[in-house]
């Protein structure tokens, strides 16, 4: 009998082995066909910061790890009229020295280069149509290809952009497809406005909206830190953690404010809110693109946003309007995270760069030893790890002591494998047609929908017995801080910012 059940037990794992295997199999063999399958990749604003110091290099490394399809071209878009294909190829090529050394690949890389000056605003779309189509013919590309409109440009573009490709007939196409950068809009009504555009011309299914922290490993790994580590989902809700504080502090500065839109909207609303997603949201159905999503957009429409909870600042000497630091207390009005308080703090001018999400826990209700509250720490960036702290006997003492145990995501911690840069993921994610890591329409107006009452309240400031409330004064504080002081006003008792 024992015999039997062993063999049976034995049977049934290889069994359930060889179909993880075989559906490992096929998902690569779909892949594999998906890169197969010829691409032209259309840059609008090719010459722009943005593509200089992150997109080509990430398309070059997607290039030399064999992920591009064989049969591709990078129709490189800006405003030079003067540059010419070669040229830029050398401008391009000089980026990419920056990062590595000159080679046989980056020679090839650069010869699926073509540069095509044109203006956005007041350029004939007819013109870039026929471009491509000429390139179609001339490289040989084949009629089922896939084609990606990239707009790597300021905001004020989008619009007049996707317009002319949609009247031009270019988003008609059923292998096109639009990726757009963040920030999209700049309020709920103005999202509102650009989805409704976009949705003239495109199908959801074609759009890839960006938010280059969704590429990020640290990032995706919080769902498989989550539903994947059973002694921490168990502990994930109001019961046992006592706030949540998510801290993205950045040693630079504004450089000339062209641009910038202010802490909140810049990194709030796009970059955290994700994090908070991820972070909180209840377990999807799947692990498909649709499942994933509805469950963080379940997430926002219960996060909540109140101004009387709200410090924003900006660095001494900064001569513009916008924040360059804002702290909040949200609250999440479900019944897993309900009374939790989830602190959120982004700044410029801080003195050292680090992301990080911090869980505290409750302490320990007994009188039997003087024990700090544990922390669990995930930190994003830079040196990204796993930290949790623990209470332990000193060696020789009655006394405890906290100590951290430290799990570093690289290959100090046991990974060989290199981690990817954010935009070379999302940009092979792309071609694949995987929209996991990039954002739902409906996702983008419920980031923006919990934002509303502090910009609304913001634009309608009102004076009470001559003076402004602490949450309404725009506050200064040193360059290399961790901000105004007045932040510690919205923590609740007991509650305290992490030391940077």
């Amino acid at each position: 009998m024992s015999e039997q059940s062993t063999v049976k037990g034995f049977n049934t794992s290889a069994s359930e082995k060889v179909a993880m295997d075989l559906a490992s199999a096929k998902a690569l063999e779909a892949k594999i066909s998906v890169r197969q399958k010829d691409l032209i990749f259309v840059l609008f604003g090719a010459g722009g910061n943005l593509a200089s110091l992150k997109l080509f290099l990430a398309l070059f490394q997607s290039f030399k790890e064999e992920k591009l399809p064989a049969n591709f071209t990078i129709l490189a878009v800006d405003l030079n009229p003067e540059m010419t294909s070669g040229s830029f190829r050398g401008w391009v090529r000089q980026d990419l020295l920056d990062k590595g050394p000159e080679s046989e690949e980056m020679a090839a890389f650069l010869e699926h280069i073509v540069y095509f000056p044109f203006n956005v605003l007041t350029g004939n779309y007819q013109s870039l149509k026929d471009k491509i189509s000429g390139l179609e013919t001339e490289r040989k590309v084949s009629p089922n290809r896939k084609i990606i409109y990239f707009l790597s440009l300021l905001p004020n573009l989008f619009e007049p952009t996707i317009q002319g490709l949609g009247q031009a007939g270019l988003l008609a196409d059923e292998n096109a497809r639009l990726a757009v950068e963040k920030p999209f809009g700049s309020s709920l009504e103005s999202a509102q406005k650009l989805n409704a555009i976009i949705l003239q011309y495109c199908q959801e299914s074609q759009i890839y909206r960006m938010d280059h922290w969704l590429g990020k490993e640290t990032v995706q790994n919080l769902l498989n830190f989550r539903f994947a580590n059973g002694i921490f989902e168990h502990l994930w809700s109001r019961q046992f953690i006592d706030y949540i504080e998510i801290t993205a502090a950045e040693t630079v500065l504004v450089p000339d404010g062209r641009g910038y839109v202010g802490a909140l909207k810049d990194m709030v609303v796009n970059h955290l809110f994700q994090l908070i997603c991820l972070l909180l949201m209840e377990p999807p159905n799947s692990l498909s693109a649709d499942d994933i999503r509805d469950e963080k957009v379940k997430l926002l429409r219960v996060l909540k946003a109140d101004p009387k909870f709200t410090i924003r600042g900006y660095y001494e000497g900064y001569d513009r309007t916008e924040e360059t630091y804002i702290a909040l207390k949200l609250m999440v009005d479900n019944y897993r995270w309900q009374g939790i308080p989830i602190y959120v703090r982004p700044w410029k001018g801080a003195k050292n760069k680090e992301t990080e999400i911090s869980a505290h826990f409750k302490g320990v209700p007994s009188t039997l030893f003087t024990a700090i509250p544990n922390t669990l720490v995930l930190r994003l960036q830079p040196d990204e790890a796993i930290s949790l702290t623990w209470n332990v006997k000193v060696p020789g003492e009655p006394n405890n002591r906290q100590k951290s145990l430290d799990f570093l995501y690289n290959s100090k911690g046991g990974f060989e494998e290199t981690i990817p840069e954010a935009y070379q993921t999302l940009i092979e994610s792309m071609i694949e047609g995987d929209r996991t890591l990039f954002v739902r329409a409906d996702e983008v107006e419920a980031q923006w929908a919990v934002v509303m009452p502090i910009l609304n309240h913001w634009e309608t400031l009102t004076i009470n017995n001559g003076h402004l409330s602490e949450s309404d004064i725009v506050h200064t504080y040193p360059v290399g801080s961790d901000g105004p002081t007045a932040a510690n006003q919205i923590l609740e008792p007991n509650h305290k910012w992490r030391s940077l």
